[in-house]
């Protein structure tokens, strides 16, 4: 079996050689992600590539200045040819988890902008139903946690705040300065109907369940590349 990240090289070097010179693009966070972005990187170098993109995080941000990739503040931007980006969980629908990283708020809004929005991921990301591995991550406006805590319950969820890992003393803090919280509804039946029902809540500003908006998932997979 082929290393779990030689397989999301390749997915990230395929989606990435789908970009072409005077795009504006999307660049995502995560793992897989990063290889795409290393592969938009040599591509300028490279080819001359010409691109204008924005950046769904601090990490992706700082990746893209080391590689030489031009950027746009994200308020700048009004629409983008293409998105790319990696998921938690990933349904046959190409309905999407994620937020593992604690950047789906940013990560949706980039989305909602693009023509054209490519999902790139190992095989291991794939269920039947979403929600059979992970929680639906959370950013909750600091001020309404207790609020928010009540409605998810009252959805049949559970809420837990996402605390720092070992060394990082308190809650994880979003890039944009909000609670990430973690709310666990076991297996996901009705995602259409969950997304409504979290998209009511105010002071909710983002969660990770990214209904019917991918256009193309790329599979790495031992195998080969898989696309549907």
């Amino acid at each position: 079996m082929a290393d779990l990240n030689e397989l999301k090289k390749a997915a990230g070097v395929r989606a990435a050689d789908m970009i072409e010179s005077g795009m504006f693009v999307g660049l995502g966070t995560g793992s897989t992600a990063a290889h795409m972005v290393n592969r938009l990187g040599e591509r300028i170098q490279n080819e001359g590539l010409k691109v204008t993109a924005v950046s769904t995080s601090w990490s992706t941000t700082l990746q893209c200045r080391k590689l030489g990739i031009p950027l746009i503040d994200l308020g700048e931007a009004t629409h983008l040819d293409i998105a790319i980006d990696g998921a938690d969980e990933i349904d046959p629908q190409k309905n999407l988890l994620k937020g593992r990283g604690a950047a789906h708020l940013l990560e949706k809004i980039v989305a909602s902008m693009a023509d054209n929005y490519i999902i790139i991921a190992d095989s291991g990301k794939k269920v039947q139903k979403l929600g059979e591995k992970f929680a639906v991550p959370l950013e909750i406006l600091p001020g309404a946690i207790g609020a928010i805590t009540y409605k998810v319950s009252k959805l049949g969820g559970t809420l837990a705040v996402r605390m720092g890992a070992p060394g990082k003393d308190g809650p994880v803090i979003s890039d944009s300065g909000n609670l990430i919280a973690d709310a666990k509804f076991g297996i996901i039946d009705d995602p259409e109907k969950l997304d409504f029902e979290l998209n009511k809540m105010p002071g909710l500003l983002g969660h990770g369940l990214f209904i019917g908006m991918a256009n193309k998932v790329i599979l790495a997979t031992p195998n080969g590349i898989e696309e549907f």
